[in-house]
């Protein structure tokens, strides 16, 4: 993680920490079941094998969902025996892995309070043709998984723009 000290929108300090880790595995998991039992099943065999999982979005479709989530390298292989076990029971499921991939996290207390922050961080990513290839958000923190070989220029674009 590289954390790094910047200000932005109107020289109001708004984020306080921005960080990346370029060292995680982003797993899709495609054609899952729309049911809460199965989800859990999913992620309690993830867990069983010691798995970390850092983020989860999933996207709901008429007949299915998609779950995407994050995890560290050091956990590749439990993670491969995991998404075995997983692939077992659940044949239909498409499962895949990128570790070309890296996390982007804006974190602050004030975000809360501050409207268009991620209309902004979006905007900028988008300006510079850096894709997106997963997000998930809380109340103070923004988070985007991109590919590995953007992650330099979103930093430094991140940098100066909001410095």
């Amino acid at each position: 993680m590289v954390p790094l000290q910047f200000f932005i929108l109107k020289k109001v300090e708004i984020l306080k920490l921005i960080e990346s880790d370029h060292h995680i595995i982003q797993v899709k998991l495609m054609n899952v079941e729309k049911n809460s039992l199965f989800v859990g099943d999913i992620f309690q065999t993830i867990s069983s094998m010691n798995v970390n999982i850092d983020m989860i979005s999933e996207v709901m479709l008429e007949d299915e969902m998609r779950i995407d989530f994050t995890c560290s390298q050091d956990d590749q292989k439990n993670l491969d025996r995991a998404l075995s076990l997983i692939r077992s029971k659940h044949p239909r499921m498409q499962i895949y892995q990128n570790r070309q991939v890296a996390k982007i996290k804006l974190e602050s207390h004030e975000m809360k309070d501050e409207v268009g922050v991620a209309a902004m961080l979006f905007t900028l990513l988008g300006k510079h043709q850096i894709p997106l290839l997963q997000v998930t958000t809380s109340e103070v923190s923004i988070s985007c998984v991109i590919p590995l070989e953007y992650v330099d220029l979103a930093l430094s674009e991140i940098q100066n723009e909001y410095k």
